[in-house]
């Protein structure tokens, strides 16, 4: 079974920063036999990594794990911008927006915001799966109103079921 990831404080990696000016020369991967005695088990890619970075973990909140900013970025950042406002002024108009509806015009504005040359040189494949709607409903606080077939009954067979 591998070995599961462990996150590091932002605390430690200054430690291993100050470390690598003082004693490590300024060569990160110096640090690793030296802290690896100490018990770390960090990689010299990480250590490399942290002397990259190490403005930015010098300046953050030594309580957190993460610098501000990681993780991953949404991939369509500007079409679901517009893809959200297509769905409120939609909403507006008392029209109808399905799940099939929201997948095709994302699609369509994904490849509308996409030029040639970006396609060749970075082919991304978007698919507008199910999962892709219901996150991107999730992310944008969306709901789709359920149907009922309560409109097709009279108002006399309504009044008898309340």
């Amino acid at each position: 079974m591998p070995a599961q990831r462990k996150s590091v404080e932002i605390s430690l990696k200054q430690q291993a920063i100050d470390w690598i000016e003082s004693k490590g020369g300024g060569i990160p991967s110096r640090a690793e036999p030296h802290f690896r005695q100490l018990g770390w088990r960090v990689s010299a890619s990480a250590y490399r990594k942290w002397w990259r970075d190490r403005d930015q973990i010098r300046t953050e909140s030594v309580a957190r794990f993460r610098l501000f900013g990681g993780g991953r970025k949404p991939l369509l950042g500007v079409v679901e911008d517009e893809l959200v406002d297509l769905l409120y002024d939609k909403r507006l108009r008392k029209e109808k927006a399905t799940r099939e509806w929201i997948a095709s015009t994302a699609i369509a504005l994904f490849q509308a915001s996409r030029t040639e040359k970006q396609h060749e040189d970075d082919p991304i494949r978007f698919v507008a799966s199910d999962p892709w709607v219901q996150g991107f409903m999730k992310r944008n606080c969306l709901t789709l109103r359920k149907r009922t077939n309560l409109t097709t009954l009279g108002d006399d067979e309504l009044v008898e079921r309340a």
